[in-house]
């Protein structure tokens, strides 16, 4: 298949799978690892913070009530992952 033609709702779901199963492997190292400089770049948010909504958003209409609420913490083996999930789809044929 034509990497042009690729459904976005496929690449979507590979970056999201690459930046969760990134974030699973970094916290296993980071346990497996002791406290030390190499652990802290692996694991530790990029610029030490995070985007999105740090308190949840809430719709109260007194007979229902709507919490939003979204954070994304990106580190360096999240997008180790997400750079891995994107290279097997290159070769995913569907």
């Amino acid at each position: 298949m034509d990497p042009r033609k690729r459904n976005i709702g496929l690449i979507i779901l590979a970056v999201v799978i690459g930046a969760v199963a990134g974030s699973v492997v970094g916290n296993v190292v980071g346990i497996l690892l002791p406290e030390s400089v190499v652990r802290d770049f692996f694991l530790l948010p990029i610029d030490s913070s995070t985007f999105g909504l740090t308190n949840p958003f809430t719709l109260d209409f007194h007979v229902i009530s709507l919490t939003f609420g979204l954070t994304f913490r990106i580190n360096i083996m999240g997008i180790i992952g997400i750079g891995a999930a994107l290279y097997v789809l290159r070769y995913y044929r569907a």
